[in-house]
């Protein structure tokens, strides 16, 4: 996805959660709702480095 903010071009991946649907957590004006979890997949991200306001600092 290419995003764009004050003159500065990024590019991004799109996030994809696995959702897992879960048992029904209650019910709302007379329908059942079902509780979904995410199935979170960890992964390592590298550190990144900003500036703000003229300041360095790393994320990550």
């Amino acid at each position: 996805m290419k995003l764009h903010f004050r003159g500065n071009n990024y590019e991004t991946q799109p996030v994809s959660l696995e959702v897992t649907e879960g048992a029904v957590g209650g019910t709302y004006r007379g329908s059942a709702w079902k509780v979904h979890r995410f199935r979170l997949n960890r992964r390592h991200q590298p550190s990144q480095e900003f500036i703000y306001r003229g300041v360095t600092y790393k994320r990550g």
